[in-house]
């Protein structure tokens, strides 16, 4: 019943300013409570120099999760202990919500009314259903239809604050042909590969050199705070129910219980069960066992030594940690280095033989175009053809390549760049196959949704940048922590 919403431009709008304050989080479990009232201090936090109450912050975090049910429907609960903040997303709420206040916006009970009455999951036969609205919030969301009603009120509110702040935006008709053109303007290219990392067989290094480049990089040699940390999981089978995960969720808060009285080492032996470790690895690094997760990183490098974590979930099961050993950061003497140093010189010494060879090629084939192929195989290289791509597309084994599509748009027929273009992995020399140019017959045909459609981006990033500003003056305390709004995933 809740998986859509009609596709008028205010719930759109709704949903966009309800999505930019959402912002993706690691979770962790805590209290059982909503909010821990008995927490110092007696009060929320801060926004714009006054408090926040825990029952005004409640609402907002009530109203925040109305949302999710009605954008996300069944799986607005799975969605929201994935992915989102809830801490966060409802300070985002009243900080916009102060930001509707201050614009002395009011929302007229008739606003409500239309948008109820437009939902099509709430009419029969095309008609708005009174009956169908109480099964609704009684069965679907479990409110009052005056909580519901009141949370609606906030979110037009909210949308009336993207509309002011977005309506100067506009799109000259030069910025629509210039945008469109980046779309469907398409070209390909021709291009010789020099790769980086490609020469270091033909360097030679001495270890007097290998020294030198250690000496005077002595940064890139620094290690950084290193963690070893213990940890008992408790993963999920692929097929595992809720109740499952439940069951493995009690039993991980058990041993976390039993952990905080007893020790780590003490509670597992108790409960009969098994450590793991992770070996030491720095924050920049993947966790070995987990892989890339700086939200759990920053939660193991927070802890001190011998201290157990909370319990942590994460989609594959849950967690808990304990940290063995911490290694503060390091500059690793010549020895320790002595590898990566060598390997750092040959990098750098390969690549400024790849830049070299890349212009000594370009040069022969700037000479003459037509004999790329030909100039290729003397020197065993190879040639390669890029599919069609736009200036905003990405382009299969090179990735986006800005600087080489914005060189490749410039080229005529069978030209070659000047000079050849680097990117991360090397340097290419490229020669235009053919562009294929924008159809005006097309563009007319598709110029007004296209215009639509670069007008509501172009207001969406000018909101997205005022909500930053707007959050930056609110200057938010926080007293809250996701562990404390007790919601499981």
């Amino acid at each position: 019943m809740l998986k859509v919403l009609r596709n008028k431009k205010l719930q759109k709008r709704i949903f966009y300013v309800l999505a930019a304050i959402i912002i993706p989080a690691f979770v962790v479990w805590g209290s059982a409570s909503v909010i821990n009232k008995g927490k110092t201090p007696d009060f929320a936090g801060v926004i714009f120099g006054k408090k926040v109450s825990f029952d005004e912050f409640q609402g907002a975090l009530h109203g925040w999760r109305i949302q999710m049910k009605l954008q996300y429907g069944d799986k607005a609960n799975e969605i929201t202990r994935s992915f989102f903040n809830q801490a966060q997303a409802a300070w985002d709420r009243l900080i916009l919500l102060h930001e509707a206040k201050q614009r002395k916006i009011r929302v007229k009970d008739s606003q409500i009314v239309d948008m109820i009455a437009g939902f099509p999951f709430l009419q029969r036969d095309g008609r708005f259903d009174p009956q169908v609205y109480d099964l609704f919030l009684k069965y679907s969301l479990g409110e009052q239809a005056r909580t519901f009603e009141e949370k609606l009120r906030e979110n037009i509110a909210m949308s009336r604050v993207f509309e002011e702040v977005t309506k100067p935006t506009v799109v000259s008709e030069d910025e629509i042909r210039r945008e469109y053109e980046k779309q469907n303007m398409q070209t390909r290219v021709k291009y010789v590969f020099f790769p980086s990392a490609g020469y270091k067989d033909k360097i030679d290094l001495t270890d007097d050199e290998i020294k030198a480049y250690y000496d005077g990089h002595n940064e890139k040699f620094r290690v950084p705070p290193q963690v070893n940390a213990a940890y008992v999981p408790m993963e999920f089978k692929d097929d595992a129910t809720e109740e499952q995960k439940a069951q493995a969720g009690e039993k991980i808060k058990k041993l976390a219980a039993d952990a905080r009285t007893k020790g780590f080492q003490e509670a597992i032996k108790n409960a009969g069960l098994k450590a793991q470790e992770t070996g030491f690895f720095t924050f920049e690094e993947p966790i070995p066992g987990f892989g890339w997760m700086p939200q759990l990183s920053a939660v193991l490098f927070d802890l001190p030594q011998g201290a157990t974590s909370k319990v942590v979930e994460l989609s594959r099961g849950v967690y808990l940690f304990n940290i063995n050993e911490k290694k503060d950061a390091y500059l690793a003497d010549f020895n320790e280095a002595k590898e990566k140093a060598k390997d750092g010189l040959l990098s750098e010494r390969s690549k400024e033989l790849a830049a070299k060879n890349a212009s000594e090629f370009a040069g022969k084939v700037k000479e003459k175009p037509s004999d790329l192929e030909r100039i290729a195989a003397s020197q065993g290289l190879e040639v390669k053809e890029t599919p069609f791509f736009s200036r905003e597309g990405y382009i299969p084994e090179l990735g986006m390549a800005e600087a080489l599509k914005n060189a490749a748009f410039k080229l005529s027929k069978g030209q070659t760049a000047d000079e050849p273009i680097q990117l991360e992995q090397g340097f290419y020399v490229i020669k235009a196959i053919e562009t294929v140019p924008v159809y005006e017959e097309k563009y007319k045909k598709e110029k007004e949704e296209f215009t639509e459609l670069l007008l509501e981006n172009k207001r969406n990033k000018a909101f997205g940048e005022f909500f930053e500003g707007l959050k930056q003056r609110a200057g938010l305390v926080n007293y809250i922590d996701e562990s404390m709004l007790g919601q499981r995933r």
